[in-house]
This record gives C-alpha cells, structure tokens and sequence, in this order.
C-alpha cells in the first residue's frame, strides 16, 4: 500500500493555482522561487567584475658586504627595482654593487646563500612556502640558507 501526504508538496498542482493549500505558492506570486525572472519583477543587475591591479617585487644584494634591500609593492617592475636598489644602498650597501636578483609579480620570492658563499639563488613560487621549496633545491647544498621570503600580490582596486 503506497501512503499519499499532501503536506510535502510546496508548489501548486497544475492548473489550480493557490488550491486552497496554504503552503501552495503559485509561480506568479511575486518572490516566488518557482517564478522565471520575468514573471517575479525586475532583476538585480550583476555586478561590475573586479578591477585588480598588478604589484611588483624586487630583491637587491650587494654581494661584497651582504647588505640587501627589497620591495613588495611596485606598481610597475621599474618602480620595484629602483626601489630595492635604493634600500640595499640605504642598508650599507654600495650603488654599484646593489644588483637584482629577482624581480616578480603578484606572487613569492625567495632568496638563498651557502654560508661563506658569494654564490647567490632566487626562485619564485604562488606560495613562500612553495618559493622556499624551490631556493634551497636551486641552491642544491643542503646547508644554504635563505635569506629573504617575501609576497606581493594584487590589490582590488574597485
């Protein structure tokens, strides 16, 4: 014997719209979520996509005395490596021996050294965890060290 409840039903039986049923809610009715949007009233427009704009990284070492400076929010590479540049100088460094060593965009750096080593690796990664990863296996010496691990990433500019 198959049992019948008329109490689970939400939507109206074809044809009887409302039928008496108080848990009935016929498809014209406005809010109702068995409605097409044309039929229910006027539909919220989307809204505007993201707008994201880009940021720029940059590391400088000066390789004679170790100092070193970076940047993680340039708005342009050029802007990052002038930037960096200027830090590792204002850290001790000389004008001409700061270099780059890695510059990046909306995502992570890292930077590694064997201690007593001028030999110098960067790598880049989505993740620090995933950039550090990659340094010390660029290294390829089970004792390097690393020195920096930064992120830059996008800014939602609207």
């Amino acid at each position: 014997m198959i049992a019948y409840s008329p109490l689970s039903f939400g939507q109206c039986a074809p044809g009887i719209p409302g039928a008496g049923n108080p848990g009935c809610v016929p498809p014209s009715a406005p809010g109702s979520p068995y409605g097409q949007p044309g039929e229910t009233g006027a539909v919220a427009p989307p809204a505007p996509p993201a707008i994201w704009e880009d940021r720029w990284g940059a590391i400088a070492i000066d390789r004679m005395n170790g100092a070193a400076g970076g940047d993680i929010d340039g708005t342009s590479k050029s802007e990052a490596v002038k930037v960096a540049t200027q830090r590792c100088v204002e850290s001790g460094g000389s004008s001409d021996h700061c270099t780059i060593v890695v510059s990046f965009v909306n995502q992570c750096a890292a930077v590694a050294q064997e201690p007593g080593s001028s030999v110098i690796s960067s790598a880049t990664a989505a993740d620090a965890t995933e950039a550090t990863a990659r340094v010390l296996n660029r290294c390829g010496r089970s004792h390097c060290s690393v020195l920096y691990n930064v992120c830059t990433y996008a800014v939602r500019v609207n």
